[in-house]
């Protein structure tokens, strides 16, 4: 196992949720960017042939409730129909922004559901939405400084 890997190991359960949350902050950076540069996002659900605009405010609205550990704006029903789009290749994003998505996504269901969602999914995924692969051991050293 990494050193770093290690260290976030043992980290304390509320240590682990403030890493998480940070994580899910520069996820959500790339996304409000991601989105900016759009003016909608659009897909057609393949099975009924209707077409959706994305919610540009769920992931935000998502990691509130995941700060707060309650489902502040009714992001779990909100989450419902694109996550089965993004599932079924319906609605497509770059990669990075996707692995954002999910990461804000699974720290909801995490904190707010308290679903059991693996510590290292929401890692991995938080980390994969920087596009260059040599800063990603750099950011987790830098939140896992700030949580200890």
């Amino acid at each position: 196992m990494r050193p770093l890997a290690s260290k976030f190991l043992n980290l304390k359960t509320e240590q682990k949720r403030k890493a998480h949350l940070m994580l899910c902050e520069y996820a959500l950076s790339k996304w409000n960017i991601f989105v900016q540069t759009k003016e909608t996002i659009n897909y057609i659900d393949s099975v009924v042939g209707i077409r959706h605009e994305v919610d540009r405010r769920l992931p935000n609205d998502a990691l509130e409730s995941a700060k707060s550990q309650k489902d502040l704006a009714g992001v779990e029903e909100r989450y419902r129909e694109p996550i089965v789009a993004l599932q079924d290749d319906d609605f497509e994003l770059p990669d990075n922004i996707e692995f954002a998505y999910y990461a804000i996504y699974n720290v909801f269901r995490k904190y707010v559901l308290n679903q059991e969602i693996d510590n290292g999914l929401i890692i991995n995924q938080a980390l994969a939405s920087e596009e260059d692969i040599s800063k990603r051991d750099e950011i987790l050293s830098e939140v896992v400084q700030q949580v200890i």
